[in-house]
């Protein structure tokens, strides 16, 4: 039987915390009958409602059609994109599991494995699942699959050859958005925003997701630029497209409430929280609200990220509890955990973070030089370092911190209450530019 192979998506890493899940176990699979009817119960609630809808009537009539099951598969992966619903992967799995009873060297049924285990964060049982495609074929949707599993672990070096191959085999928005991201975690901005601008120039309509986190991912990179005009512009175009996209609403709101407009940041920032409840989102809108004189409401919205940060995301939740200077210990404990799966850059940050509110500030030293490793120019990150290395004595602390001056819009208003601190402790502790003359008669 011939299979149509399952379409790339594009990543959803780095400043897009927004996209990020935690770490999920799959469904156990009982019986082929059991399964099918999990599928066949799971409810159709996002813009391709209707196909997943005509899938499961496929599936009903015919429970061993193949083709029928990877294609919901791929569905339900498309809606959990969607909905930032990490249900939806693990029901991809299970179709998945099922190709795979079937016939156990199913290529179609290990590359939708792979993705699913990707989303919930299985980066090793990816990776095993990409190279044994790359031994059954060499297609670029496995160069895909086992690239996006070693860069999640911190391993780019490895991952480019792969990357490298999805180019030479088909420029596309898939391949062009990737290698943007690996351009952006190497520090290269303008050529991020050029392979990003490609990207979304191989964009489509008729599946318009993509493109619209490609063209957020692009906002945010002009955004770091600092043109903050041409960053909304964009971002609206995002919106004009999918009108609730998380990540979109997000980032317009973090905009806003980088440009002091603390009222319209509300506005963005409680729309995004109506489709994804992660940590940075939650965190986003309660120093909005804050700012915006609505304490009562900010402090609701706290209280949900304490109810579900860690389940949502607990990297992006560990570095709120270490911001916020509380359970630091707890904060510490979810970042090492989170090392166990991927040492990314990010990942590398949350633990020096952690170490540093717990007062191990050698450690947290040590664990911030594998995170500013590959060079990446996120505020947050650049802060996290300036604030660490003032901490321990390092003289080049000072001018970290200067640099992030120059980011300060795309900090938190509680991170640039760290940055004016830091600043501040520099200014004392620096020696004055013009020292006073001893004048002898």
């Amino acid at each position: 039987m011939h299979h149509r192979p399952l379409k790339l998506w594009a990543l959803g890493l780095g400043l897009f915390a927004v996209t990020a899940k935690a770490h999920m176990t799959p469904v156990p699979l009982v019986s082929w009958n059991e399964a099918i009817k999990l599928l066949a119960a799971a409810p159709p609630t996002s813009a391709v409602s209707a196909a997943i809808s005509k899938a499961q009537a496929k599936l009903a009539e015919d429970a061993s059609d193949l083709r029928t099951i990877e294609q919901l598969g791929r569905l339900f992966i498309t809606q959990s994109r969607l909905l930032n619903d990490e249900k939806g992967y693990q029901r991809a799995d299970l179709c998945a599991r099922l190709m795979l009873m079937s016939d156990s060297e199913s290529a179609p049924g290990l590359l939708l494995r792979g993705h699913a285990l990707l989303a919930m964060h299985q980066f090793h049982d990816a990776e095993e699942i990409g190279r044994r495609l790359l031994t059954l074929r060499q297609e670029m949707v496995d160069h895909a699959l086992l690239a996006d599993a070693l860069m999640e672990q911190g391993r780019i070096e490895e991952s480019l050859p792969h990357y490298q191959a999805m180019i030479d085999a088909k420029p596309c928005l898939p391949s062009y958005s990737r290698i943007a991201h690996i351009r952006w975690l190497r520090g290269d901005l303008d050529g991020a925003i050029e392979m990003m601008a490609q990207a979304v120039a191989c964009g489509s309509y008729r599946d318009p997701e993509p493109m619209v986190w490609c063209t957020t991912r692009l906002a945010s990179y002009v955004w770091q630029k600092g043109e903050v005009d041409e960053a909304t512009r964009i971002c609206e175009r995002a919106l004009q497209i999918l009108p609730d996209y998380a990540q979109a609403l997000w980032l317009r709101g973090r905009i806003e409430l980088g440009q002091g407009q603390s009222e319209k940041a509300v506005v963005s920032l409680r729309a995004a929280a109506n489709h994804s409840l992660l940590p940075e989102v939650l965190w986003a809108l309660a120093e909005a609200e804050q700012l915006a004189g609505r304490s009562d409401d900010s402090k609701r919205t706290l209280a949900k990220l304490k109810e579900v940060g860690q389940r949502g995301d607990p990297r992006s939740y560990a570095i709120w509890l270490s911001t916020a200077s509380t359970q630091t210990d707890a904060a510490l404990d979810l970042a090492k955990a989170e090392m166990m799966a991927r040492r990314d850059a990010f990942s590398w940050d949350a633990l020096a973070w952690a170490q540093s509110a717990a007062g191990e500030s050698v450690a947290a030293q040590i664990s911030m030089r594998h995170a500013v490793a590959e060079g990446t120019r996120d505020a947050r990150l650049l802060l996290h370092a300036g604030i660490i290395g003032i901490r321990v004595g390092d003289a080049e602390a000072g001018d970290l911190l200067k640099q992030v001056q120059q980011m300060r819009a795309q900090l938190l208003p509680s991170e640039q209450h760290f940055l004016d601190q830091g600043l501040a402790e520099v200014a004392v502790k620096s020696p004055r530019s013009d020292p006073p003359q001893v004048v002898t008669k």
